[in-house]
């Protein structure tokens, strides 16, 4: 995980740190459960959909599971419960990892 780029663009400010991290976990909750559900009714334009809204974020902050995201944009129909799982899992520390850095 690579916060440099929220460093930069807060400038310090805990408040908007705050914000960021509270839209990010509420964002990329919501995305991550609907891509569950559209894996399981094989919906794959809303995978495609969905893992587009999720890359800046996931970009962002320098997330590993960016990879993973730019796979299901590329190629939705290959899209595992697995990988979902693992860029849930990714942003969920990414929450658990700011609140800690920022002491929030």
């Amino acid at each position: 995980m690579d916060f440099s780029y929220l460093i930069s663009i807060s400038d310090g400010d805990t408040a908007f740190i705050q914000e960021f991290i509270s839209t990010f976990e509420s964002n990329s909750t919501s995305i991550i459960e609907k891509l569950k559900i559209s894996l399981e009714t094989g919906n794959f334009d809303s995978n495609k959909k969905l893992a587009h809204q999720l890359k800046p974020s996931l970009e962002m902050l320098g997330l590993a599971s960016l990879e993973i995201a730019v796979g299901i944009q590329e190629q939705p129909e290959t899209v595992t419960l697995e990988q979902i799982l693992q860029i849930e899992s990714e942003c969920k520390a990414a929450v658990q990892e700011m609140n800690n850095r920022f002491n929030l």
